[in-house]
Protein backbone atom coordinates (compact mmCIF):
# COMPACT_ATOMS: atom_id res chain seq x y z
CA UNK A 1 0.00 0.00 0.00
CA UNK A 2 1.27 3.86 -0.87
CA UNK A 3 1.97 6.42 1.66
CA UNK A 4 -1.05 8.66 1.27
CA UNK A 5 1.37 11.65 1.26
CA UNK A 6 -1.52 14.64 1.73
CA UNK A 7 -2.80 12.87 4.48
CA UNK A 8 0.36 13.06 6.14
CA UNK A 9 1.30 16.68 5.34
CA UNK A 10 1.41 19.50 8.62
CA UNK A 11 -0.02 23.07 8.83
CA UNK A 12 2.44 25.32 7.95
CA UNK A 13 2.82 28.42 9.95
CA UNK A 14 5.38 31.07 11.09
CA UNK A 15 4.54 32.80 14.74
CA UNK A 16 1.28 30.54 14.96
CA UNK A 17 0.15 32.27 11.74
CA UNK A 18 -1.24 29.74 9.44
CA UNK A 19 -0.80 29.74 5.65
CA UNK A 20 -0.85 27.42 2.88
CA UNK A 21 1.91 26.08 0.66
CA UNK A 22 2.30 25.50 -3.17
CA UNK A 23 6.43 24.87 -2.61
CA UNK A 24 9.23 25.35 -0.56
CA UNK A 25 12.51 25.38 -1.82
CA UNK A 26 15.96 24.79 0.64
CA UNK A 27 18.96 25.14 0.24
CA UNK A 28 21.00 21.98 0.88
CA UNK A 29 23.98 21.79 3.50
CA UNK A 30 27.02 23.93 2.39
CA UNK A 31 30.11 25.18 2.96
CA UNK A 32 31.29 28.63 2.90
CA UNK A 33 34.77 28.26 1.10
CA UNK A 34 37.20 31.21 0.29
CA UNK A 35 39.41 30.66 -2.74
CA UNK A 36 42.82 32.49 -2.74
CA UNK A 37 43.76 32.70 -5.95
CA UNK A 38 47.97 33.85 -5.99
CA UNK A 39 49.31 36.79 -8.05
CA UNK A 40 51.83 35.18 -10.85
CA UNK A 41 50.73 31.66 -9.32
CA UNK A 42 49.27 28.44 -10.73
CA UNK A 43 47.68 27.21 -8.08
CA UNK A 44 45.09 28.37 -5.64
CA UNK A 45 44.32 27.83 -2.13
CA UNK A 46 40.86 27.30 -0.23
CA UNK A 47 40.00 28.10 3.14
CA UNK A 48 36.40 26.15 4.47
CA UNK A 49 34.74 28.74 6.87
CA UNK A 50 32.36 26.65 7.91
CA UNK A 51 28.76 25.50 7.42
CA UNK A 52 26.61 28.15 5.30
CA UNK A 53 23.50 29.21 7.19
CA UNK A 54 20.46 27.44 6.03
CA UNK A 55 18.13 28.95 3.96
CA UNK A 56 14.00 28.47 2.73
CA UNK A 57 12.10 29.73 0.21
CA UNK A 58 8.15 29.24 0.33
CA UNK A 59 5.52 29.83 -2.00
CA UNK A 60 2.75 30.54 0.81
CA UNK A 61 -1.05 31.63 -0.10
CA UNK A 62 -4.10 32.39 1.96
CA UNK A 63 -7.61 31.85 1.08
CA UNK A 64 -10.95 32.11 1.83
CA UNK A 65 -13.67 34.61 2.91
CA UNK A 66 -11.00 35.96 5.22
CA UNK A 67 -8.35 35.86 2.98
CA UNK A 68 -7.16 39.51 3.86
CA UNK A 69 -7.42 38.98 7.30
CA UNK A 70 -5.07 36.49 6.91
CA UNK A 71 -2.67 37.53 4.86
CA UNK A 72 -2.30 40.33 7.15
CA UNK A 73 -1.60 38.53 10.01
CA UNK A 74 1.00 36.83 7.49
CA UNK A 75 2.76 39.58 7.19
CA UNK A 76 2.90 41.24 10.58
CA UNK A 77 4.43 37.78 11.72
CA UNK A 78 6.55 38.21 9.27
CA UNK A 79 7.86 41.65 9.96
CA UNK A 80 8.09 40.79 13.46
CA UNK A 81 11.87 41.14 14.99
CA UNK A 82 13.69 37.81 16.12
CA UNK A 83 13.74 34.43 15.26
CA UNK A 84 10.49 32.35 15.38
CA UNK A 85 9.43 28.78 14.85
CA UNK A 86 8.92 27.99 10.94
CA UNK A 87 6.31 24.73 10.27
CA UNK A 88 6.24 23.93 6.97
CA UNK A 89 3.96 20.78 5.30
CA UNK A 90 7.17 17.96 5.53
CA UNK A 91 10.34 19.82 7.48
CA UNK A 92 10.96 19.55 10.79
CA UNK A 93 10.07 22.81 12.62
CA UNK A 94 12.76 25.05 12.66
CA UNK A 95 13.95 28.42 14.54
CA UNK A 96 13.86 30.87 11.19
CA UNK A 97 14.24 34.50 10.80
CA UNK A 98 11.83 35.84 7.81
CA UNK A 99 14.17 37.83 5.47
CA UNK A 100 11.45 38.52 2.96
CA UNK A 101 7.71 38.46 2.66
CA UNK A 102 6.42 39.87 -1.01
CA UNK A 103 2.28 39.78 -1.58
CA UNK A 104 0.90 38.43 -4.62
CA UNK A 105 -2.77 39.92 -5.62
CA UNK A 106 -4.58 39.06 -8.47
CA UNK A 107 -7.69 41.11 -9.63
CA UNK A 108 -8.81 37.59 -10.79
CA UNK A 109 -8.40 35.37 -7.65
CA UNK A 110 -10.93 36.99 -5.36
CA UNK A 111 -10.27 35.01 -1.85
CA UNK A 112 -6.58 34.08 -2.87
CA UNK A 113 -3.54 35.87 -1.82
CA UNK A 114 -0.33 34.80 -2.17
CA UNK A 115 3.29 35.18 -0.67
CA UNK A 116 7.02 34.35 -1.50
CA UNK A 117 8.85 33.51 1.22
CA UNK A 118 12.34 33.83 2.57
CA UNK A 119 13.52 32.48 5.51
CA UNK A 120 17.14 32.03 7.06
CA UNK A 121 18.08 29.90 10.06
CA UNK A 122 18.37 31.35 13.73
CA UNK A 123 22.22 31.51 14.45
CA UNK A 124 23.13 29.88 17.78
CA UNK A 125 22.34 32.60 20.78
CA UNK A 126 24.15 31.18 23.19
CA UNK A 127 27.41 33.00 22.67
CA UNK A 128 25.64 35.91 21.22
CA UNK A 129 27.63 36.42 17.82
CA UNK A 130 29.70 39.86 17.78
CA UNK A 131 31.04 41.41 14.66
CA UNK A 132 34.79 41.75 14.63
CA UNK A 133 34.00 45.90 14.66
CA UNK A 134 32.09 45.08 18.03
CA UNK A 135 35.15 43.66 19.44
CA UNK A 136 37.50 45.72 18.24
CA UNK A 137 35.45 48.80 19.41
CA UNK A 138 35.10 46.98 22.86
CA UNK A 139 38.85 46.05 23.32
CA UNK A 140 39.88 49.72 21.59
CA UNK A 141 37.40 51.21 25.00
CA UNK A 142 38.90 48.66 27.60
CA UNK A 143 42.47 50.28 26.75
CA UNK A 144 41.23 53.78 26.81
CA UNK A 145 39.75 52.79 30.61
CA UNK A 146 42.87 51.26 31.27
CA UNK A 147 45.29 54.10 29.95
CA UNK A 148 42.80 56.99 31.38
CA UNK A 149 43.27 55.04 34.48
CA UNK A 150 46.95 54.88 34.66
CA UNK A 151 47.44 59.02 33.68
CA UNK A 152 45.00 59.34 36.57
CA UNK A 153 47.39 58.33 38.98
Amino acid sequence: MARNWMRTLRPASFRGVPFLVESDDHDGSARRVVVHEISGGERHLTEDMGAMARTVFVIAYVTGDAADARAIALEAACGAPGPALLMLPIDLARQMHCTACRRNRNRDQGGYIAFDLEFVSAGDSSGAAQSGLGMLRDAFSGDLDAVAAALAR
